[in-house]
């Protein structure tokens, strides 16, 4: 636990000045210097000067006094990250000198500012981010990680990483950070190559996390999309106006009433997604998709996560989509009015819960080494990314070999279309047993 605050002292000087005193805590011990300058009570505001033409008696301006407030404060929230040991008052009196600039910085002092192992994971940031073309989404990914790790331990070195630390590293996430066991895993991925990139800088000489092999329990997600039915049911949905009352069913069958919020916005969110759904297109992919990159029937793409250049053949609902914003200006040449990733997410939600896609679906996983099953509706799990896979798993069913959509989808290894296969091998398996029975009827 560390904090700098600052207050004033309650015993004022003859001119009615009270003295600006300093809290300081440093491995739970405090410390309260008086900074050095008095002012009159009114013109404090808890935390600096609040009167800029303010002079007290001693001939200090209130820029003066809120400069080495200033510089102490950005001083010690440093110090008191950095430093490895209590501080004796002399040492802590030296760094109050050094704060108000009174004495220079030298190398025999007690405070010298040592590179941290995150001062190594900003350097690591910096250079992968660069090199492999990172999105947004991957640096957030990185950033959670970072928080996972300084709640773990703020001043963790390279020594603890043996197989010891490791080990409660990943027993870290999964108690106290409650992580399904998924996450987990992703987490330690990440501390991999983080690790990794620092034995080839030379930086760390633990090499136990490449022989560290721990154990994760993982399930087989179930795979969230549309089917036939489902998806033409939200391309045709009219939007109610908005404050209209919809009575809606529960997984249960239950009744309730829903009113329609931001009628224009679902509306928005239910032409994007059928876009995707109809293209194979990424959210990332379909939110910067061009007129220019529309050449007669075919839309011609980069991808943002492979960087692969595809050819994707516009079918007659894609091409409506997009006739129905022709006459639109957006933003750079684009051709469909994009929304956020998060905010379509959040609208997409609402979207299939008005559409009634409430059927049970249970997801099924291990989360602190017990196994946990939690059922919700369909509408509550399903995101920009079932677009995609909507299409692939329609696609598949309807016989399309799998090499001709892998062309359209960008995807390069067989492995990644294996749950997409067995779905659409299930759906055909359904419908001839289907088509079975009505020809014995």
């Amino acid at each position: 636990m560390a904090a700098v605050n600052f207050y004033l002292d309650t015993n004022p000087n003859k001119a009615g000045e009270c003295p600006i005193k300093m809290s300081v805590i440093i491995f739970k011990k405090r410390f309260f210097p008086t900074i050095g300058h008095s002012v009159l009570p009114e013109v404090w505001n808890g935390s600096r000067v609040s009167k800029a033409k303010y002079v007290n008696s001693k001939g200090e301006t209130a820029a003066k006094i809120n400069k080495d407030i200033f510089n102490l404060l950005s001083h010690f929230t440093n110090y008191i990250n950095e430093v490895e040991k209590m501080p004796t008052a002399e040492e802590f009196k030296q760094e109050m000198k050094l704060a108000l600039g009174q004495v220079e910085e030298t190398k025999t002092q007690s405070y010298v500012k040592v590179k941290t192992l995150f001062d190594d994971f900003d350097q690591f940031i910096k250079e992968e981010s660069v090199s492999n073309q990172w999105a947004y989404a991957t640096m957030q990914c990185w950033k959670t990680f970072r928080h996972h790790l300084e709640a773990f331990n703020r001043h963790i070195r390279y020594e603890d990483f043996d197989e010891e630390g490791i080990n409660k590293f990943v027993r870290f996430l999964r108690v106290k950070q409650n992580l399904e066991e998924k996450t987990v895993q992703k987490q330690f991925n990440n501390l991999k190559w983080f690790l990794n990139w620092t034995i080839r800088k030379g930086y760390c000489k633990q090499e136990q996390i490449n022989r560290y092999r721990p154990k994760f329990k993982i399930l087989e997600k179930p795979v969230i999309f549309l089917a036939k039915e489902e998806l033409l049911r939200l391309y045709n949905y009219e939007i109610p106006a908005n404050g209209t009352k919809v009575t809606l069913k529960d997984m249960n069958g239950n009744e309730y009433e829903k009113a329609v919020q931001e009628a224009g916005a679902l509306a928005k969110t239910r032409d994007l997604f059928c876009f995707c759904a109809f293209t194979s297109l990424r959210y990332s992919d379909m939110a910067k998709v061009k007129r220019s990159d529309i050449v007669g029937d075919c839309l011609y793409i980069t991808t943002q996560k492979t960087n692969d250049r595809l050819p994707i053949d516009l079918n007659s609902f894609a091409k409506a989509i997009l006739d129905k914003y022709d006459d639109g200006k957006y933003p750079h040449g684009l051709a469909l009015p994009v929304i956020t990733n998060q905010k379509m997410n959040y609208y997409l939600k609402d979207l299939c819960e008005l559409c009634g896609f409430n059927t049970p679906i249970t997801k099924v996983f291990f989360r602190a080494g017990q196994k946990v099953e939690e059922t919700y509706p369909k509408w509550a799990l399903i995101g920009t990314h079932a677009g995609r896979r909507t299409f692939i798993c329609f696609a598949l069913a309807s016989g399309i070999p799998p090499q001709v959509v892998m062309k359209w989808t960008g995807h390069s290894d067989y492995k990644a279309m294996r749950p997409y296969i067995d779905i659409a091998e299930k759906t055909k398996a359904a419908a001839m047993s289907l088509f079975d029975e009505n020809l014995k009827k």
